[in-house]
């Protein structure tokens, strides 16, 4: 169905006229007449005024597509799963874990040198002006 067509049609099922449907769209009511027998179409504006107006979307009011259904919310969709075993599979593998455990021994030991030379400085700080108050 043609854009004209569509547009006719849902003005029909909301039990608008011409003369109503252009004023909730701020246009007169010939150029809504202009675009239910094809000889213009609105702009863009106009077009998501209308989609907004019957509750449809742009795909279904100019290229004439159908809703596609909305997946149910408590079923994990395949590519989710098949992503969920791909990382199961290639990021966390022996090699990986042997690397992260390497790195947080390195971070610790690094964290232990300056948390050291934290603990001298303060040694010598307190040695050389006393205790502070």
């Amino acid at each position: 169905m043609e854009f004209n067509n569509k547009l006719y049609e849902l003005r029909k099922q909301k039990g608008f006229s011409q003369e109503e449907l252009a004023n909730r769209l701020n246009v007169s009511r010939q150029t809504v007449s202009k675009w239910e027998v094809g000889d213009s179409t609105p702009d863009m504006e106009k077009l998501v005024a209308i989609s907004d107006l019957f509750g449809v979307s742009l795909d279904e009011l100019v290229l004439n597509k159908a809703p596609e259904p909305e997946p149910a919310p408590a079923q994990e969709s395949p590519a989710k799963a098949d992503l969920y075993t791909d990382i199961k599979e290639h990021v966390l593998t022996d090699k990986n874990r042997k690397k992260a455990k390497k790195g947080v021994k390195i971070a610790l030991i690094i964290l232990g040198v300056i948390l050291a030379i934290d603990a001298v400085s303060f040694v010598v700080y307190v040695a050389l002006n006393g205790f502070p108050k």
